[in-house]
């Protein structure tokens, strides 16, 4: 019964982890804080406000997506990201205060 518990507890401390690993590169945090300030955006916008190529972007957006902080749709013959965990303002919001920005 302890051992699961901390497997439990292992495998919790893990997915956080790679969550902070994930949302931490500077790239992608531009791409969260643009689509809390914009909502839902095509990759293409995506693309000319962060100044990234396409495939670097797509890149991005997958790592985030397969944590579940973005997610997607078609429109039309585009693909729409838009933020899939809304907890993620408020993670971002306490690290700012953390650190004074």
């Amino acid at each position: 019964m302890v051992e699961a518990s901390i497997q439990e507890q292992v495998l919790r401390v893990k997915k956080i982890s790679r969550m902070m690993k994930t949302v931490g590169h500077p790239t992608r945090l531009q791409i969260i804080e643009l689509l809390l300030e914009k909502g839902p955006l095509p990759v293409k916008d995506i693309v000319e406000e962060t100044g990234i190529s396409q495939s670097n972007a797509s890149q991005h957006l997958k790592a985030l997506e397969d944590i579940e902080v973005l997610i997607s749709g078609r429109q039309g013959k585009s693909i729409v990201y838009a933020i899939g965990k809304k907890q993620i303002s408020t993670l971002l919001q306490c690290v700012r205060s953390c650190v004074g920005c």
